[in-house]
């Protein structure tokens, strides 16, 4: 397979594709709770993977996930009422329950006709504040994971949901790329290391704490480790004391199939999901087993730093709501660059973290371009991320189960300071790493 059949492989999420077919193995998260919060509330549309979906609640408080199109004629069950236990359809009135059973056809007399339709139903669950989906066959549905935030009161849970126009990989690969953090993501963190920006504490630790070590060191050693849920890499940088020692440090980011990403501090987690070839949906949570950062000022400050506030949904087009009205960032108008501020000291002139990651993913075209890339060894992660994801999706093809389907293992983020010769592995309490190979891995 050539570099752009492995590229097209790795990117194509459209139905039919190998990827599309990996993915659905997975529960995916689809929207968020307070999106379809109340009983007998509007249905709500949802695209994952290329197709169209919606979501309801009905008057019961139960959940669940159809296809958009009525199994009828077609006509969107967006536009219908739901109301009284179901989903009905405005244009024959046929209604559906949340599992996709035919509850009433006022144009067909025999009774027996409902037993032998439904309307496609899909596998769905909520938990920290998330609605799952499961697109999959039935019989092979996994247990949805359970990840720490679950078990935490709501204040303690930051959920947030923005929105990019661009591939998944895209998004992902920015999580797995150490290197860019310091360069792209200067502004805030100078702002961090004056002392001039906001604390953010999450888990007793605050940004700062590491901020200062990614911005100082843009070449970091780079070490893989493979895992039942998918790999885990630290970006491994050398530290200057203000003693003129040195000390080792190590910030260590876990990558769980298909698209969840654990970076430090170590109470956050990223789960990208693919709408289809060209948007992304990109899930932030944050969370704190002791601080109540979900409400207040601690929410704004966490808000804030990340730019997923009020300026950066709206302005900066994160917010679904906002994201293609007119004048938001496009490639029209280079993702809303403001040259001006650049030349007053700001190095991106946008929004700062998540504006400009999701500025330089859109900025990379469309999925159809597959410019030739020059990987270098700080690239490793994600050669090693694109390799692991391929040969997840070729094992499906050739009808084998997944990998990180129930994994034994617990995927997380962390920062750690490698004092006495230490090394980053022994936290794991494994040794096998991944060696960098610049000819085998990029």
């Amino acid at each position: 397979m050539n570099p752009i059949e492995q590229k097209k492989l790795l990117m194509d999420v459209s139905p039919g594709s190998a990827m599309h077919e990996l993915m659905r193995c997975f529960w995916l998260p689809v929207c968020l709770t307070r999106d379809v919060a109340e009983p007998d509330g509007d249905p709500m549309r949802i695209r994952v993977l290329g197709n169209d979906y919606l979501v309801f609640r009905d008057s019961e408080g139960r959940l669940g996930i159809l296809d958009e199109l009525c199994t009828h004629r077609s006509a969107s069950l967006c536009l219908g009422r739901n109301e009284e236990g179901g989903l009905r359809c405005l244009y024959h009135g046929w209604k559906f329950a949340v599992d996709g059973t035919v509850l009433d056809t006022p144009n067909v007399r025999d009774e027996r006709f409902k037993q032998r339709v439904r309307q496609p139903a899909y596998g769905v669950r909520e938990a920290g504040g998330i609605v799952w989906g499961y697109f999959g066959r039935p019989e092979a549905e996994p247990t949805l994971p359970h990840y720490p935030f679950f078990d935490l009161p709501a204040e303690n849970v930051i959920v947030e949901l923005v929105v990019a126009s661009a591939n998944y990989t895209r998004v992902v690969e920015g999580l797995l790329d150490s290197s860019h953090t310091g360069v792209l993501h200067q502004d805030a963190l100078k702002k961090l290391d004056t002392g001039n920006g906001p604390a953010l504490t999450l888990g007793g630790r605050t940004r700062a704490s590491t901020g200062a070590v990614l911005a100082k060191n843009l070449a970091p050693d780079i070490e893989v480790q493979e895992t039942d849920f998918g790999l885990r890499y630290a970006a491994i940088r050398t530290v200057d004391n203000e003693d003129g020692t040195e000390t080792r440090a190590a910030r260590i980011t876990s990558y769980a199939f298909p698209t969840t990403i654990f970076v430090p501090p170590d109470y956050l987690m990223q789960i990208t999901l693919p709408v289809d070839n060209d948007r992304s949906h990109f899930f932030m949570i944050f969370w704190d087993p002791v601080r109540q950062i979900g409400v207040g000022e601690a929410r704004d400050e966490v808000r804030a730093y990340y730019g997923i506030d009020d300026i950066g949904m709206d302005k900066w087009g994160l917010g679904r709501e906002f994201h293609d009205l007119p004048g938001r960032p496009a490639k029209e108008n280079n993702w809303g660059q403001d040259r001006e501020t650049m030349r007053n000291g700001s190095f991106t002139g946008m929004h700062r973290f998540i504006p400009e990651d999701f500025g330089v993913s859109a900025s990379m075209g469309p999925m159809e371009l597959y410019p030739i890339e020059h990987l270098v060894p700080a690239d490793l992660a994600i050669a090693r991320f694109r390799r692991r994801l391929i040969d997840n999706a070729q094992r499906v093809a050739r009808r084998e189960a997944p990998l990180g389907l129930n994994a034994k293992q617990q995927p997380r983020g962390d920062y750690l300071v490698l004092e006495g010769g230490r090394s980053w592995k022994d936290h794991f309490g494994t040794s096998e790493i991944m060696k960098q190979s610049i000819a085998g891995d990029l």
